[in-house]
């Protein structure tokens, strides 16, 4: 018997989405709830069968599995990963260090650069060197080899990158020593940066090689409690993975290779507000993503996403270039803006309100989650202005304390002797302008006027914002699809999908007259 039924899952870093499609019947089901980060299997798991028996459906008729996530990205930004070492040709160990010797701030003398993932003990060189051709100039030395990786390990690295000079041209070298640490050390992760980005340039090919190094083993934990759990349900059929650049793989070369899945997530919703735009004529768009942690802005223009070869994680400053970690790797091109749902207000050293970047995520999560926060955020002041409705959120899979999100913004109000509902708005606001700013800052380094392109607007607390970030752009048409908290999920199963029912599940709301909805606000 032939199967048809297709589930798609989206992590973030507050709530995972999931969409169950009915090739057969055209039926789609949706389910959101807390991500769990000690580990995401968990909420996938719980998640995939809350949502199966919902709809009175077994595991095992599911056909497809598809995965997106930034388990990756937040590996980087937590700076959670693996002890990794690295191995580099004699005389240029600290290049990740040096990086390009650029400074994204020419006029700050105390200018903070992002530390290396491997720190200066864990890095060792070996005598080798290929010329630019690949041609061995002094052979390696295997002998000094196994006793450097063998110190390594007795230092407690779990994961080793190997970048060695001209290695792109030539990997005979860095392979040998791969293959040592395979057969005496079986337990340790390796990346041959001949594999992770066989391109020139050392910085760049050392940067990404560590970066895959360091989330490996994060990376192939989380994928192997997945598919053990998924087979543990009954699960017997295909499991893809979505890649940063918009395409699908398998769960072995996401957890070989975790850097080609930096940007899954993000990049399915991307995906998916192109395929929506493509299906009603709309070939330049701004794809707006706004969750629980942060939003992300996208590109779309004459029906393709905006592709990038290079991207930087996690940012010391966000508009400036060179203060994150360099990784080589396609991916849709994205601006990310510390303004989510879960984005935390505060008070700074001169008095004035600020909204993010840091964000109370899924744990506590926002104080009307009842799960232990006590600061006043985003999703906190929606409630407390009424955008929110207290008993239908998630899917009525939450139901909202007002009573707590009324108090903390009582509590930071008292500080700034303004009401809670001043508070609250200012808020919002604060984070309105975030994201248009930052929006702005993406479309003009382009040569783009945000007024020519159409707003889709997505992601669990997108909806909420986009009419006033779209007006700030001076944007005039915004979509808001249907199903737009779960978007990112579902490009996924979109993506092997034909029938008529796909396009429908992405239908528009009616066009934006530029009216407000009705909501309290002391304006």
């Amino acid at each position: 018997m032939s199967r048809n039924l297709r589930l798609a899952v989206d992590v973030g870093g507050t709530f995972t989405d999931l969409v169950l499609h009915d090739g057969a019947t055209g039926v789609i089901a949706t389910g959101k709830l807390l991500t769990t980060p000690a580990d995401p299997s968990v909420a996938i798991i719980d998640g995939t069968r809350r949502l199966l028996e919902k709809q009175r459906k077994a595991p095992a008729d599911l056909d497809l599995f598809i995965h997106a996530t930034t388990l990756v990205t937040n590996t980087l930004i937590e700076r959670k990963g693996a002890v990794t070492g690295l191995i580099m040709t004699r005389g240029f160990r600290d290049i990740i260090e040096m990086g390009t010797e650029t400074r994204y701030d020419i006029y700050d003398l105390g200018i903070d650069l992002p530390p290396p993932l491997v720190p200066r003990a864990l890095r060792r060189e070996v005598t080798e060197r290929m010329d630019a051709a690949g041609a061995i100039i002094t052979p390696l030395d295997v002998a000094e080899a196994r006793a450097v990786v063998g110190a390594l390990v007795s230092d407690g690295a779990t994961a080793i990158a190997v970048c060695l000079l001209h290695s792109y041209a030539n990997p005979q070298h860095e392979q040998v020593i791969g293959e040592l640490i395979r057969r005496e050390f079986p337990q340790v992760a390796i990346s041959l940066s001949s594999e992770i980005q066989p391109e020139i340039r050392e910085f760049e090919r050392a940067s990404t090689t560590v970066a895959n190094a360091y989330t490996q083993p994060v990376t192939a934990h989380h994928l192997a409690s997945l598919t053990r759990g998924l087979s543990d349900l009954g699960f017997d059929g295909r499991f893809h993975i979505m890649l940063s650049s918009g395409g699908l793989t398998d769960e072995h070369v996401a957890a070989r290779f975790p850097v080609k899945v930096l940007e899954s997530g993000p990049a399915a919703g991307v995906e998916a507000a192109r395929f929506l735009g493509a299906s009603i004529g709309i070939d330049t768009l701004v794809s707006f993503d706004m969750g629980g942690t942060t939003a992300k802005v996208g590109l779309v223009s004459k029906g393709a996403a905006t592709l990038s070869s290079q991207l930087e994680v996690a940012r010391l400053h966000r508009f400036k270039k060179g203060s994150g970690l360099v990784i080589k790797s396609p991916t849709v091109e994205l601006i990310e803006i510390g303004a989510g749902g879960g984005s935390i207000a505060r008070i700074d050293q001169h008095g004035l309100l600020k909204v993010g970047p840091d964000s109370a995520g899924a744990d506590p999560g926002p104080v009307c989650y009842r799960r232990g926060g006590s600061q006043l955020t985003v999703t906190d002041a929606n409630l407390v202005l009424g955008y929110l409705d207290p008993d239908d959120f998630a899917g009525k899979e939450m139901t909202l304390d007002t009573k707590g999100a009324q108090a903390a913004a009582e509590r930071l109000a008292a500080r700034l002797d303004i009401s809670a509902l001043e508070v609250a708005w200012g808020v919002h606001e604060i984070a309105n302008e975030n994201m248009a700013t930052a929006a702005r800052i993406h479309l003009v380094e382009r040569g783009k006027d945000p007024a020519t392109f159409t707003f889709v607007a997505f992601g669990g607390a997108g909806p909420l914002h986009a009419q006033a970030v779209a007006r700030k752009l001076g944007v005039s048409n915004l979509i808001i699809p249907r199903n737009a908290g779960v978007m990112s999920a579902v490009d996924s199963w979109r993506r092997h999908c034909r029938s008529k029912s796909c396009t429908a599940s992405l239908s528009i709301s009616p066009r934006w007259t530029g009216q407000p909805w009705t909501a309290r606000s002391p304006r």
